[in-house]
């Protein structure tokens, strides 16, 4: 199960089983109260019967004036009791009373097997979320499953024209030398192969194998290889430092290679793209259009432009999450955009 699977089915089943347990408490709850009204009840109903029989030692007796009271009605105060009319007697009334601590001790057991049902009905509850959320999110997993089947064909198909064109741009090579129009043509076939590796990356994941990098020399690799991609956009490389790291190479390029292709993609005319070593952090600034929600931007399939299919962004939020970097973006519309990539949680040596 992938990640956004488990996030999904975690979601689903804290609301499902929440929303569940609420109204358990609340049925719970309403039970025991009518439990403790009719138990109320049926004291007094002992006590009307005792006042004819006198035989009841759960009961005390006592005598009270007429007075006021009340007959024939439970009181509670201090305990339960209930005043009764004595034949042939005007000044009394008969008080038969039933402890508060005995009536406590008689609710306290009830409530003991309340907690015992409600537990048990809480782990009927817990099995039920589970099934009931796994069986809900079935056609959601089928149809991500059906996606990425799909995707999977169409990077099987990719392969036959990518070599096709790469024998035949090697052909041309040979036969032109280093003809300027033959490299654009192999750069997009190189933006193809990086689309392809995104969305391989998209579908599998596999345990990242850290080995000793020169970042800084890897960086500088990574911006004169999309130098011809992007002819009227000026590159710079600036580098305060050395920044060797233990990391997986492979990975760390895909990040690379994913914002310095955004970056010229979606430049101003003439404009700039600048990537800099500085202490233990990468920064690729470009003096683009800018966007203007940076905080969905690493969503999947979120785009604010026409071009692309909004996956780019965010596989390097989650290769950067796998590696342990830290990215932040900032951006202004028509300004430009930066990333900064901080390193310093990457080991220095093994």
């Amino acid at each position: 199960m992938k990640r956004y699977e488990k996030e999904s089915l975690v979601k689903n089943f804290l609301v499902f089983f929440s929303l569940l347990e609420i109204l358990l408490i609340l049925l719970f709850i309403e039970l025991y109260h009518s439990y403790k009204n009719e138990y109320k009840q049926s004291i007094y109903k002992s006590m009307q019967v005792c006042s004819y029989t006198m035989n009841c030692p759960q009961f005390t007796f006592d005598f009270a004036p007429k007075n006021n009271n009340q007959l024939n009605e439970l009181h509670e105060d201090d305990g339960l009791y209930a005043f009764f009319t004595i034949p042939k007697s005007e000044k009394f009334n008969i008080k038969i009373s039933y402890s508060q601590r005995n009536f406590s001790q008689d609710l306290q057991k009830e409530r003991n097997i309340f907690w015992i049902k409600f537990i048990s009905a809480t782990f009927i509850l817990l099995g039920l979320s589970i099934f009931f959320t796994r069986y809900s999110l079935k056609p959601i997993r089928d149809a991500l499953q059906l996606n990425d089947e799909f995707i999977k064909d169409i990077l099987h198909d990719f392969n036959t024209p990518l070599t096709a064109m790469v024998l035949n741009i090697k052909m041309f090579k040979e036969e032109k030398g280093d003809d300027p129009y033959i490299k654009r043509v192999s750069h997009s076939i190189n933006t193809i192969v990086l689309l392809q590796e995104n969305l391989k990356s998209f579908l599998h994941h596999s345990p990242s194998q850290n080995h000793k990098v020169d970042i800084a020399k890897l960086a500088e690799q990574r911006l004169e290889n999309i130098l011809g991609m992007y002819p009227r956009i000026t590159f710079t490389f600036k580098k305060d430092n050395e920044l060797i790291r233990f990391t997986n190479k492979e990975l760390l390029t895909r990040i690379l290679d994913n914002i310095l292709s955004n970056a010229g993609k979606y430049n101003s005319l003439k404009g700039k793209v600048t990537l800099s070593i500085i202490g233990e952090t990468i920064h690729i600034e470009d003096t683009g259009k800018g966007m203007k929600n940076v905080h969905k931007v690493t969503q999947r399939y979120y785009k604010e432009q026409d071009r692309g299919v909004g996956l780019g962004l965010h596989i390097v939020e989650k290769l950067s999450d796998e590696l342990n970097i830290k990215m932040t973006i900032h951006s202004k519309i028509n300004i430009g955009t930066k990333f900064i990539l901080d390193l310093s949680d990457l080991e220095k040596e093994k």
